[in-house]
């Protein structure tokens, strides 16, 4: 849509309603500089302040000097929420209290986004009613009195509930469509298309029946306070799942948002902190308890893309777990997104094992939650001290070798070689002390791995990618970093061989990852299945196998194309996956996979049996980390090595006897303290 066809009148009052400084600052964390703002540019992966507002030259306008980006505010709301002009102007109008005075249909892609916003809006509208129904907001109601939540944060919050109804829902969007015949516009009902595109409608076996069904429902909305998914938790104890989500659409991506951002923006841009919760209830009872800047993750764990929302408007972020296994595998995941991250972050875990929600409702909660939030943890900090309890439990030289390999090649998927020089001593320093070995010989091990793609980490990094506002991101999949494409997989993610697996690595890892696909292709009702990991805890499937875990390029791209599915319990055929598949090779990989797993498992019952073992099979296999070159002669007793004559190696093998059965002491790690002509450790399937 031409700005022209809403003539300069509705938007130069829009523009000169605005004051840009303030609609930026709700945005992006902006400090004054002489008579200009600057701020970190939300357009690219910014690093240090390289975007200026300015507003003392006639008429207000953004400049980022690093991509480029250049604007007033109508360019600003397009841009940063990708809107369309109109949806641009109507937006920036109702904040300043301005009706246009021209007005359009839908039309396009921006036609498209305002009908699912809209049905999103409608659907929002109609379960606050039920909520309050009498009668059929009963059960709803009760609900959320056990857990505490008063009047006014629902209100606040926008709770609702969908009544216990196969219809109830479609019979209010007949009776509003006769109420509103004829109306067009903004005030026209969407088709039923968007109801059902933004998950509110689906098919039955008679006609189409609602979406959700006896659940109280959680608005999910966009940093305008627009309503784009909701969240629907389970009343009746025997409904599964627990918790059940809208499904990505045209407005709503989960690796993207966040829960009550729209609320907690201000707060997090004044106070210069995010705390970052792991579900609803817990950051509800969090602004209840005055909390302000508490969010939570929509059901994924946090992504990159999180981490580049939060920087701009925060200087530190503190990620609240539970202290349970599952709360600290959480928080370890957290960190792989911000480890490299220009931010501080810190882990706060909360007394007792408590979540949020129980500890602030206790007398005196609120001060025992802000004494945990002030010893939080520093990420990194975190992440040694968990090495060091690691290494401590080693019970002999061979595990204490284990735990420095997986240390070190952790840190390579980090991109620690990426970090600054001061945090990057600060690692090997603690390292170092924890070990007992010199950091020049962490160094030196640490250079042997190779980082993902086969480069090893002392290669240098190509340059970031800075994509200004006019590039177009609604094909990537903003919740992995490498944004790898299902079209051509092998382009943004190499074969196994190229990432430096050897040939039978290679083999065994791509093996166990289609044992997994295929039993998820061929019973997708199985993903739900809780798995028991090594430590004694268990996981669904879906949390343990994500994309950014299948290092093999086809491997990957099927299950990028079927995992959203699998999260939600949506059920698919491979007719649906094959048609989200571009590539020749990853069609021909799900073909093959539905076949092998239905030979495998001919019922849903077998299924579970078979996924197990593939799961832990693969998860053994990831465990398993690349030889780095850790110097084991200071970790064992030293062994002459200053000779090959006979006599010399004969007093090797006499010692390497002597120490009984201790695998270390067959061979060195590869490194610049070996041969590179010798034998080297053999890792199948690493």
């Amino acid at each position: 849509m031409a700005a022209s066809s809403y003539g300069n009148s509705d938007r130069d009052r829009v523009l000169d309603a605005t004051d840009l400084v303030a609609l930026v600052g709700e945005h992006v964390q902006l400090r004054p500089k002489g008579r200009e703002h600057v701020g970190l540019c939300p357009f690219h992966d910014d690093r240090t302040p390289s975007m200026s507002v300015v507003t003392h030259k006639g008429s207000g306008f953004y400049k980022c000097f690093s991509c480029g980006a250049a604007g007033n505010a109508i360019d600003f709301m397009m841009n940063y929420h990708k809107m369309e002009f109109i949806d641009a102007l109507r937006a920036l109008a109702e904040r300043s209290g301005i009706e246009l005075r021209q007005t359009r249909g839908d039309e396009g892609a921006a036609g498209g986004r305002r009908r699912l916003l809209r049905a999103n809006a409608v659907a929002a509208s109609y379960f606050r009613k039920v909520l309050a129904h009498p009668e059929a907001g009963t059960s709803a109601r009760a609900a959320i009195e056990r857990r505490g939540i008063p009047a006014e944060m629902q209100e606040r919050f926008g709770l609702g509930a969908a009544p216990d109804s196969w219809d109830g829902f479609i019979r209010h969007l007949e009776r509003l469509r006769a109420h509103h015949a004829g109306a067009r516009g903004d005030d026209a009902l969407p088709e039923l298309e968007a109801f059902r595109a933004a998950g509110l409608v689906r098919d039955g076996r008679q006609g189409p029946i609602d979406g959700f069904r006896n659940r109280v429902m959680f608005p999910i909305c966009d940093e305008m306070g627009q309503p784009i998914a909701f969240g629907a938790r389970q009343i009746d104890p025997e409904d599964s799942p627990k918790y059940l989500n809208s499904p990505e659409s045209g407005v709503f991506h989960k690796g993207r948002g966040l829960y009550a951002i729209h609320l907690a923006k201000k707060s997090i841009i004044d106070s210069r902190t995010a705390v970052i919760c792991e579900g609803y209830t817990d950051v509800i009872a969090c602004h209840q308890a005055g909390v302000t800047n508490a969010v939570a993750t929509l059901g994924t764990a946090l992504t990159r893309d999180h981490a580049r929302m939060l920087k701009r408007m925060a200087e530190r972020v503190v990620l609240l777990f539970d202290g349970d296994a599952a709360g600290q595998r959480a928080a370890d995941r957290a960190i792989e997104v911000f480890f490299a991250e220009p931010i501080d972050v810190r882990i706060c875990t909360l007394p007792d094992g408590l979540d949020p929600d129980e500890l602030l409702r206790q007398e005196g909660g609120r001060a025992r939650f802000d004494a945990a939030l002030e010893q939080s943890e520093d990420a990194l900090r975190h992440f040694v001290r968990r090495f060091r309890q690691d290494f401590a439990a080693a019970g002999g030289l061979s595990a204490r070798q284990q735990r420095i390999e997986a240390v070190l090649a952790r840190l390579v998927e980090l991109g620690f070689r990426q970090m600054p020089g001061l945090r990057r001593t600060l690692v090997m320093s603690s390292l170092a002390a924890i070990t007992g070995l010199p950091e020049r010989e962490l160094e030196a091990a640490l250079e042997a791995v190779r980082a993902p793609g086969g480069r090893a980490v002392g290669a240098s990094a190509p340059e970031p990618r800075h994509d200004g506002p006019e590039a177009d991101h609604s094909s990537l999949d903003h919740s992995s970093p490498d944004h790898s494409s299902p079209d051509h997989p092998s382009l943004d993610h190499p074969s196994l061989e190229a990432q430096g697996f050897s040939a039978a690595q290679a083999r065994a890892r791509r093996q166990a990852e289609r044992d997994v696909l295929a039993v998820l292709l061929a019973h997708p009702g199985v993903a739900g299945e809780r798995i028991r990991l090594y430590d004694g805890s268990a996981l669904p499937a879906t949390e343990l196998l994500t994309p950014e875990a299948f290092l093999d390029p086809d491997c990957r791209s099927v299950l990028a194309a079927i995992h959203v599915w699998l999260e939600d319990g949506h059920p698919f055929t491979i007719d649906d996956a094959l048609a989200e598949l571009r590539s020749a090779s990853g069609k021909a990989a799900a073909a093959d996979l539905v076949i092998v797993g239905a030979r495998r498992a001919a019922s849903e019952n077998d299924a579970r049996a078979v996924l197990r073992e593939a799961v832990d099979a693969f998860e053994r296999i990831r465990r398993a980390r690349t030889p780095v070159a850790v110097p084991i002669g200071h970790l064992n007793p030293p062994i002459a090595r200053s000779s090959d004559e006979p006599a010399a190696l004969q007093a090797r093998l006499d010692a390497i006897r002597s120490r009984g059965r201790d695998p270390t002491a067959f061979g060195r790690l590869p490194g610049k303290h070996n041969n590179s002509s010798a034998p080297r450790p053999h890792l199948d399937g690493s």
